[in-house]
């Protein structure tokens, strides 16, 4: 755990990961009530379930990536940091696909939350929170050539 962490800076994160919990949970418990239920018939009830349970895997997988970069301070690498944003929106898309061909767009106001949460603190841009040294700056690399054919030294 992260511990230069003020107190505040704890409980507001904790609060977050709570709401993406908490969606997460909701989604899968409307995804089993609607399941076992029979208020969609035909066609749309597995369409239902499988949004909901995609909008419940989404929300899970960002509680976890933002566990690990608020708590952890960004543990996994950058290329694993790709594929969890990439699962994220691939499940968020097909899941609201799916909630506007099946005609639910309730899918939209549970989710509004956890995605304001995430698309916001976690998915900021990248550039501005890691500035990478200055072309050119520092000693020049051994073993290349100035301009004339000479190398460096």
């Amino acid at each position: 755990m992260r511990q230069d962490l003020t107190v505040g800076q704890r409980v507001l994160r904790s609060a977050g990961l709570s709401i993406l919990l908490m969606t997460a949970l909701v989604c899968g418990l409307l995804a089993y009530t609607y399941a076992t239920g029979d208020r969609f018939g035909g066609w749309r009830q597995p369409l239902v379930v499988l949004s909901l349970l995609l909008a419940a895997l989404a929300a899970f997988v960002m509680m976890i990536d933002s566990f690990d970069l608020w708590m952890l301070g960004r543990r996994i690498t950058a290329f694993s940091v790709r594929m969890v944003h990439s699962l994220v929106f691939v499940a968020i898309l097909v899941a609201v696909v799916l909630s506007v061909v099946t005609g639910t767009p309730g899918l939209l106001l549970v989710m509004t939350p956890a995605l304001v949460i995430y698309l916001f603190t976690v998915l900021k841009p990248q550039a501005a929170s890691r500035p990478g040294p200055a072309r050119g700056a520092g000693r020049s690399q051994p073993g290349r050539q100035k301009r004339g054919g000479r190398k460096r030294s």
